[in-house]
């Protein structure tokens, strides 16, 4: 069992980014301003404005040197997930 296809857009300020124990990508946490979704049957994650949103960021070595901590990002995320549980995990992120 798998979670359906689903899309999570927010905007919010970049706040960390904790390194994975295993040395592949981590976990960032954003601050949501705005939820700018498309279709809220799909937005899985449901973040609102002032919500704190944790989630996978994978890449193989470490990107804090290219996220803009402290500044406004637009991330796109989906949930993936199945019988186990799940998580959020970032499809992209950009500065705006």
């Amino acid at each position: 069992m798998r979670a359906k296809p689903n899309k999570t857009i927010v905007t919010g300020w970049l706040r960390t980014y904790e390194p994975a124990p295993d040395g592949y990508g981590g976990d960032i946490e954003v601050e949501v301003i705005a939820n700018t979704s498309p279709d809220a049957a799909s937005d899985f994650l449901r973040s609102a404005p002032g919500q704190s949103l944790r989630a996978f960021y994978a890449q193989p070595a470490p990107p804090a040197t290219a996220l803009p901590f402290g500044r406004r990002v637009r991330v796109e995320l989906t949930f993936l997930g199945g019988p186990g549980g799940g998580r959020p995990v970032v499809q992209s992120i950009t500065a705006e």
